[in-house]
């Protein structure tokens, strides 16, 4: 972006072509009756963790990714700051 302005690529609310594309093919590769076979498929899979796996990734279409923290090295000490030096009133310049 140049100065906060949009300078090039697609204009705000135009669709990817390409996902557009690639969920239409999907689409008519699983329809919804053969889409719904799959998952049943896999959620009851005899494997507990292959299930949960397919749970996991179902529940992550349905309600969004769980977030995740950001793993550091080991926490820092917080930051302190002394404020005590600045005035408690206004002093004009040219006082």
């Amino acid at each position: 972006m140049a100065k906060g302005r949009k300078t090039g690529g697609r204009t705000a609310g135009t669709p990817n072509k390409a996902s557009a594309g690639m969920k239409a093919l999907l689409t008519e590769m699983l329809p919804d009756d053969r889409l719904k076979k799959e998952w049943n498929k896999w959620l009851r899979h005899s494997d507990p963790r292959i299930a949960f796996e397919a749970f996991k990734l179902a529940s992550a279409y349905l309600f969004g990714k769980p977030v995740q923290a950001v793993a550091g090295e080991e926490m820092a000490a917080p930051i302190k700051i002394d404020i005590s030096a600045i005035p408690t009133r206004h002093v004009k310049a040219n006082e």
